[in-house]
């Protein structure tokens, strides 16, 4: 099997599962390329939540995704149920990764499906401008890891 690049530097904090929709599914019978960044999204909306915010609301800020990388090792497909694992590392003034592990249950074995890294800014909806994530945010974030 190839390397996988993508595995976090840091532990696992948070994890869910997702059912896997009719939605979700393409042409080829399985899931959709796309919908991985929707999984993450999903999952860490999620995570946020647990501490409090969520992308528009990141104290008095939002988040943007500036950079997203995927690695995919398994198909998945309807009725799967997937676990997704984030963890955070790289915490900067204004940018943080989170990475995303998504695994399933296959022939009574727990397998990567694929893994995710993305690059979150803190962003000024308002002003259009990136913003430093405040100082309790990155106190939250770095108790996370």
């Amino acid at each position: 099997m190839r390397e996988k690049k993508l595995l976090s530097p840091s532990p696992y904090v948070f994890k869910t599962d997702i059912k896997i929709q009719i939605g979700d599914i393409n042409y080829g019978g399985h899931v959709g390329n796309e919908r991985y960044l929707i999984f993450a999204q999903e999952s860490r909306m999620r995570f946020l939540n647990t501490m409090g915010y969520s992308e528009i609301k990141f104290g008095p800020y939002g988040l943007v995704v500036a950079e997203a990388a995927i690695e995919y090792f398994a198909e998945l497909f309807h009725g799967d149920v997937i676990t997704i694992s984030i963890s955070i590392d790289n915490i900067n003034r204004v940018a943080f990764d989170c990475y995303y592990k998504i695994e399933k249950v296959q022939n009574d074995k727990v397998i990567i499906a694929a893994l995710l890294k993305t690059n979150m800014v803190c962003f000024d909806y308002k002003e259009r401008k990136v913003k430093s994530i405040p100082d309790e945010i990155i106190i939250q974030l770095t108790k996370s890891y």
